[in-house]
């Protein structure tokens, strides 16, 4: 290996722009007992191949990778990569622009802190500047950088055995140093080290290979997330939504079943499961537990996002991703959900009710607390059911639980209102998950109507002790309608001639008591 030698290398398709690449490389200031090589690598057959032919050709102990189109403008580039990296053995390759974190999409550039600059041509091919966040020190430790330049001073084969074509083979690069204990960089730059005149793009093979990409390197970089599927005697339900959990494009989850079946027909269905994925957990409970198995999935669970997924819902392929970005970006959230579409029992697409009604056209982030006293006030689950939601484990200790009390009925919204006093909510105006109707459901039950009135009342009363419905007006509101909720309740049953279900639990004190705030 020649320590006092720079090899350029270029994957080429164009010699005219490859010959002006070269003549700036030839114009920059080489330190005295340095020399410099140029290699040009045709018709390869992917970036990754063509950079790892060129790689074994070479001597050089520093390499620079660039693209065609990169013009090196800063004529101290060798003596400032050289002292970067005799001052820091551990840094083994930078480039001019990348991102702190690489987002679960995969694409470097949508992480939440860039940092470089860089002089690139635009859409309408005019020339700027292009600045991220300042770098302070000697370079920022990131997670990826820009393949328009890769600077290293070790050499490390390429993936061309996982990357095929011409798109993440930067990403993937920087993650196969970082697997070694290397770090990645953006140097400090008083002006941009290089121009990129960039063409159009293409993005022909670019899916396979963001989908390769984080098949292969998801559990290195992203948070791992629990889904926790209570199952009860619905296999056929469950096996779908098992799937859709299956399918995810993010990557690192883990999947729990708690199964508080009456039989084994759940076990069966999943058996086959359990042998082809090692991120599926099943949990066969010795009894019924109820409620109980959800907090014992609760219990189980590793991830640090957690999302509930009822057996007989189903998840969109994109749900975690998606989510999990969001929380990556906005600190202060706790809570993530999104619009809901309805199917029937056959999974046909049925319309919306007034109840899981889009809430905004475009996405939305609203302020916890306020968000929580207009859902109190109107007594209406608007976040959805527990598959809708996102949250991260350590915000709660338990599901379905709010300030030390436990809500079987309301155990969701229960949670979410918890949820919503820590921070605020994302709503995501995309559909990201089926909330199956049909006629097994709780929510069809009488006996469940009449055993969540009272859970109402506890929440709206003990929410307000702890910072919702502070307006006066939004309180009495809450009550108004919860005697409303009540009497319609009343209606609904002597209408069904089931005045025997008519039990204290709809007329006892939580009535009269709810009269009583309203007039006071």
């Amino acid at each position: 290996m020649d320590i006092n030698k720079v090899c350029f290398i270029t994957c080429l398709d164009d010699e005219i722009q490859h010959e002006e690449s070269v003549r700036y490389i030839r114009s920059l200031n080489i330190p005295e007992d340095f020399q410099i090589e140029v290699i040009a690598v045709r018709d390869a057959e992917g970036m990754a191949v063509g950079y790892n032919r060129a790689m074994i050709q070479s001597n050089a102990k520093y390499k620079v990778y660039l693209h065609q189109d990169v013009f090196i403008v800063n004529p101290n580039f060798i003596s400032d990569i050289l002292l970067l990296f005799s001052k820091n053995p551990k840094l083994a390759l930078i480039g001019v622009k990348g991102g702190a974190e690489i987002p679960p999409s995969g694409l470097w550039w949508e992480a939440a802190d860039l940092y470089g600059k860089i002089y690139e041509s635009s859409k309408d091919n005019r020339m700027q500047l292009c600045l991220h966040n300042e770098v302070a020190s000697d370079y920022e430790s990131v997670e990826a950088v820009d393949g328009l330049i890769l600077i290293t001073q070790y050499d490390l084969a390429w993936r061309d055995d996982l990357m095929k074509g011409w798109h993440m083979y930067d990403t993937a690069q920087c993650l196969e140093f970082k697997r070694r204990g290397y770090e990645v960089g953006v140097p400090y730059q008083i002006a941009p080290w290089v121009i990129h005149d960039s063409g159009p793009l293409s993005f022909e093979g670019f899916e396979q290979g963001r989908l390769a990409f984080l098949n292969e390197y998801s559990k290195d970089i992203h948070p791992l997330v629990s889904i926790l599927i209570p199952a009860y005697n619905r296999p056929y339900y469950l096996e779908l939504a098992l799937q859709s959990a299956i399918c995810q494009s993010y990557k690192n989850i883990e999947i729990i079943i708690g199964d508080d079946s009456t039989n084994d027909e759940v076990q069966k269905v999943i058996a086959p499961y359990l042998e082809m994925y090692d991120n599926i957990i099943y949990h066969k409970n010795p009894e019924n537990l109820g409620i109980g198995n959800w907090h014992k999935l609760y219990e189980l669970a590793n991830g640090e996002y957690i999302n509930y997924l009822m057996d007989d819902d189903l998840f969109c392929y994109e749900k975690i991703e998606k989510m999990v970005q969001v929380f990556q970006l906005n600190k202060n959230i706790s809570l993530v959900t999104s619009f809901r579409e309805l199917i029937d029992h056959n999974g046909e697409h049925i319309p919306s009710r007034p109840s899981t009604r889009k809430l905004f056209e475009k996405d939305n982030l609203i302020n916890g607390k306020q968000f929580g006293s207009m859902l109190l006030s109107q007594i209406w689950n608007a976040v959805g059911e527990p598959t809708t939601a996102m949250f991260r484990k350590k915000d709660i200790t338990q599901f379905g639980y709010f300030h030390g009390e436990s809500y079987t009925f309301l155990n969701d919204f229960a949670s979410w209102i918890s949820l919503m006093e820590l921070g605020d909510v994302m709503y995501l105006s995309e559909p990201l998950s089926y909330f199956r109707q049909h006629g097994e459901q709780n929510q069809l039950n009488p006996k469940y109507k009449i055993l969540t009135n009272s859970e109402w009342f506890n929440l709206i009363f003990e929410s307000k002790k702890h910072g919702f419905l502070k307006e006066e007006r939004m309180y009495k509101e809450a009550i108004s309608n919860y005697i409303k909720l009540v009497l319609d309740n009343i209606t609904f049953f002597r209408d069904l001639n089931l005045e025997n279900m008519l039990t204290e639990k709809l007329t006892d004190n939580y009535l009269s008591r709810a009269i009583e705030e309203l007039l006071t």
